[in-house]
């Protein structure tokens, strides 16, 4: 892989990341039929692992509390976690994986 295909997918993917925390400002709850796994991997695990956060949407609404969307990314594999408001003592920090969508078809290759 060059650098400049290396390049072209990472803005490629940094765009798709942009472009769904965008959308989920209004929201940052995942419904269920969303291409967003629930993963039991933490933020912290992530970055440690290699993982670049992104991009970061403040101040998401989630259960009528606060909280920010957090996008991480490494090679072709991209998370969002969820973290509540420091004020929102009962909401739990939450990571969901980007997954294919259940009715796509397997990217070729």
């Amino acid at each position: 892989m060059t650098f400049r295909t290396a390049a072209l997918a990472v803005a490629t993917a940094s765009v798709a990341l942009v472009t769904a925390a965008s959308s989920l400002c209004a929201n940052a709850q995942t419904p269920p039929d969303s291409q967003w796994r629930a993963s039991p991997i933490t933020l912290p695990t992530l970055l440690q692992d290699g993982y670049k956060i992104v991009a970061v949407v403040n101040g998401a609404r989630v259960n009528a509390g606060s909280a920010d969307t957090i996008f991480v990314q490494r090679d072709q594999s991209a998370f969002k976690c969820i973290d509540p408001s420091p004020a929102d003592a009962k909401a739990r920090a939450a990571c969901f994986e980007l997954v294919q969508p259940s009715g796509a078809a397997p990217e070729s290759k």
